[in-house]
């Protein structure tokens, strides 16, 4: 063990100290220096184990360094290699998934053309169209109104745009359309009913109960006449309605005719003077009266006492007075001369 560590001493550092004790031992005579230069050479070797030799740490926390240096370099390595894997493996996935991705689209535009194909083939070219619920206008006009033809594919109609066109008509209410496969047409409409007229120069203006304008015409229909309406003539089109002081007279007006029809007399009334809303007129032209029928209030009393005159005074040209308090004393007729 000692000579190699005496081998081992030749190639490390010798501190200055060193060689001038050796130069010292250089200048003294043999004889004299004999015993002493055995004693020191052997006190002299240098013991790793006792002694700290300069620059010996240095070299080791180099080493040590060097070794992190190395394991940090061979961990960044062997995560680098893993997650270079990684990233291979969510590549491939990714290009899967894109792949599938396409094939679906793929497969949808397929099935989609495919189904356009079917849809647009003559087997759905209208070969019908029927038209229910409709009284007052003709089958034909509500088909031209709706501009649906035979031998169309019924995929191409837009029914949006034929209902709104068939409602241009004053008279239709509402309308349905629907495709009954493979090649017909049901249309349903709703029509509105001329209850009441309203009176012109040369004729008459046709309403419903909702005070819609459904035409002018010069004959007159078997409804009561309206007279005494704030609506501007020029505003009388089909398709509009009556202005909203008249609407809110209407309301007054259908009440009336409701009751006297649960009366019985609803049909002897011809005419209804709403001029003011706080007197109505009525005119019964069959039984010769002129009825001044007050508000619209406690109506049900208004029209009793009408029916009782009525059966009192058949026939009897006369003016009826209900419009003041409901009682006997404020109810009387006055005869014309």
């Amino acid at each position: 063990m000692k000579k190699s560590k005496a081998k081992d001493i030749d190639l490390l550092y010798v501190p200055e100290e060193h060689k001038k004790k050796n130069k010292d031992v250089a200048g003294m005579s043999k004889p004299a220096i004999k015993g002493k230069k055995h004693k020191k050479q052997k006190s002299e070797v240098f013991n790793f184990d006792d002694e700290i030799v300069i620059g010996l740490h240095k070299i080791e926390k180099k080493e040590k360094n060097k070794k992190k240096e190395k394991k940090k370099k061979n961990v960044v390595s062997r995560e680098n290699k893993k997650n270079s894997k990684r990233n291979n493996k969510i590549t491939d996935k990714e290009q899967k998934n894109k792949i599938k991705i396409l094939e679906y689209i793929f497969l949808f535009l397929l099935i989609l053309g495919s189904t356009v194909y079917f849809l647009m083939s003559p087997i759905f070219n209208i070969k019908k169209i029927t038209v229910e619920n409709n009284n007052l206008i003709s089958t034909n006009e509500i088909i031209s109104l709706s501009g649906i033809s035979t031998e169309e594919n019924t995929f191409r109609i837009k029914i949006g745009q034929a209902e709104k066109n068939i409602k241009e008509n004053a008279y239709i209410e509402s309308v349905e359309i629907k495709r009954k496969l493979p090649n017909e047409i049901l249309i349903t409409v709703q029509e509105r009913k001329a209850t009441y007229m309203l009176e012109l120069i040369n004729g008459f203006v046709y309403i419903n109960n909702q005070g819609y304008i459904l035409e002018t015409n010069e004959n007159k229909i078997n409804s009561p006449i309206i007279t005494g309406y704030e609506t501007p003539i020029e505003e009388l089109k089909p398709g509009n309605r009556l202005c909203n002081n008249d609407l809110y007279k209407l309301e007054s007006v259908l009440k009336i005719m409701e009751t006297a029809n649960s009366y019985d007399i609803g049909e002897k009334i011809t005419k209804i003077d709403i001029s003011d809303k706080n007197n109505y007129t009525l005119i019964l032209e069959g039984e010769k009266k002129i009825v001044y029928l007050g508000d619209a209030s406690n109506i049900n009393t208004r029209i009793m006492y009408l029916t009782k005159i009525l059966e009192m005074e058949q026939g009897i040209e006369s003016e009826v007075f209900i419009n003041g308090d409901i009682n006997e004393d404020d109810v009387y007729t006055r005869e014309k001369v």
